[in-house]
């Protein structure tokens, strides 16, 4: 790598230090930032084999990256949830928890300043042993990522081989709860939530992919997702 000219480009920290573990020369990425500063989800989304032989050549040789598993568990009340469900529904308006837990996944991306672009990226529902892609953005009514669920979950649209950061999978009711859960193919991130039978609290399970998202990042993702749900008020604005 020319080192002078990596010195002068406008890279993120974090950007960096995964170019570095990808073995990818900073010179063969192109920045989507200010400016054109080279951020995480830059490095995330290069393609190697795209670029001139000429950039891989002078890449330093590494072995592949193996995936380091990390995960992160918190419990979620509910109360707050079950009272402003009940008080919509009651003006004829229905919301579940899985129409929630889909639109906190994009408030929490929005938490993430280093992956700027997964804000608008689509999140990956699980539905049996098919995915569905669903947008989360703030600017998609909650009534239109509902009616988009339930189309999905009465269709048979398989989305697996398409690119998302995280996969959702919402567990039935129950007190047995998951304490580990495989990365799907192509996520770096995998959200499970379980609902206790007693319907007042959910605990979640984020696995992630460590060499792709780090600790720190998955954290405060994971508490960003928990205030959401439990100060579901601004899900709806």
């Amino acid at each position: 790598m020319n080192m002078a000219v990596a010195s002068r480009l406008a890279v993120s920290p974090y950007a960096r230090r995964l170019a570095r573990e990808r073995g990818f020369p900073l010179e063969a990425l192109h920045g989507s930032g200010p400016g054109g500063r080279i951020l995480a989800a830059d490095v995330l989304d290069f393609t190697p084999v795209d670029a001139p032989a000429e950039l891989l050549a002078a890449a330093p040789a590494s072995s592949p990256v193996a995936a380091r598993i990390a995960a992160f568990a918190t419990s979620i009340a509910l109360d707050a949830l079950h009272e402003l469900l009940s008080a919509l529904e009651s003006s004829g308006k229905v919301f579940d928890i899985d129409d929630i837990v889909l639109r906190a996944t994009g408030c929490a991306f929005g938490e993430i300043s280093e992956v700027a672009k997964v804000r608008e990226a689509p999140v990956a529902l699980e539905l049996g042993n098919r995915q569905v892609m669903f947008a989360t953005t703030s600017g998609m009514p909650l009534t239109a990522l509902r009616a988009a669920r339930l189309a999905a979950q009465a269709g048979k649209r398989d989305d697996a081989e398409k690119p998302a950061v995280l996969s959702v999978r919402l567990l039935p009711p129950s007190d047995i709860r998951p304490v580990t859960m495989p990365l799907l193919p192509g996520r770096a991130m995998r959200l499970t939530v379980s609902v206790g039978s007693a319907g007042d609290n959910a605990e979640c399970l984020l696995t992630v992919d460590a060499a792709r998202v780090d600790e720190a990042t998955s954290t405060v993702w994971l508490a960003a997702l928990k205030s959401a749900v439990e100060h579901p008020l601004r899900l709806f604005v």
